[in-house]
């Protein structure tokens, strides 16, 4: 009887071992951050400065899911897809901006190209750490 109780015990302990390494060891999202200006060197201003990526048609992701963050007025950005923090699934990426001079109602201040994945010139592929991109935008 004690045996079969021990071997119980050790097999129980595997298991649980096993179920709380799953997922353990594989990066599920990375850190991507950087800088948004214009050409001229002159920083990102308006009401709503938004910049987000939007998963390709090729994309492999095995999530597709649109990450997002608020471009800041020193023109610095920190992506993520649920929470601030939690970074970017990995995955290829069409780059879109945002950038309204008012909330509600805003005009667009820069080419509409920016804002659609069929026409935007920024492409990246996040398969680790992103930091320290710069992309310089033109004004409408």
């Amino acid at each position: 009887m004690a045996v079969s109780l021990r071997r119980r015990l050790v097999l129980l302990l595997l298991v649980v071992g096993l179920v709380s390494q799953v997922g353990c060891g594989t990066r599920t999202s990375y850190k991507v951050s950087g800088q948004a200006q214009y050409k001229d060197g002159s920083p990102i201003t308006g009401g709503v400065r938004i910049i987000r990526l939007e998963p390709t048609t090729s994309s492999t992701a095995a999530i597709r899911k649109v990450a997002t963050g608020e471009i800041g007025s020193d023109g610095s950005f920190d992506l993520f897809t649920r929470k601030p923090g939690d970074g970017v699934i990995p995955g290829k990426y069409a780059v879109l901006f945002t950038v309204l001079d008012k909330p509600v109602g805003g005009k667009l201040l820069i080419p509409a190209k920016y804002n659609s994945a069929a026409d935007t010139p920024f492409e990246i592929t996040v398969d680790s750490d992103k930091i320290g991109l710069t992309y310089e935008l033109e004004k409408q």
